[in-house]
């Protein structure tokens, strides 16, 4: 049986777009894993700080404030993070799991 990875119920496509953002601006995304594994979310070309993270409807907060561009999104887990993108171009987000990226 063959699983199918997503985001925001898309498979990877190299040639979509989905996502546009100005250069200068800061957004709020959230993250959501429904999956009972953990996913290592990744961007590209960018940097975003760690809003609060929530599980089993408990939101914790981060210990300290650092710019990422990989976080850990535990199985159940929903992670809010402020997305900061200063210079113009394209970004690559996935999940840093080879092995999803193949079977995509």
């Amino acid at each position: 049986m063959t699983m199918v990875f997503m985001i925001n119920g898309k498979t990877f496509d190299r040639t979509r777009v989905d996502v546009q953002m100005r250069a200068g601006q800061i957004e709020l995304w959230e993250v959501q894993n429904p999956t009972d594994m953990d996913h290592p979310f990744h961007i590209h070309g960018t940097q975003f700080q760690i809003v609060g993270v929530e599980r089993k409807n408990r939101i914790s907060k981060p210990a300290y404030r650092a710019w990422k561009d990989t976080i850990n999104v535990g199985r159940g887990e929903t992670v809010r993070i402020a997305v900061r993108q200063e210079l113009p171009g394209l970004r690559m987000y996935h999940c840093h799991i080879l092995e999803h990226e193949d079977q995509a």
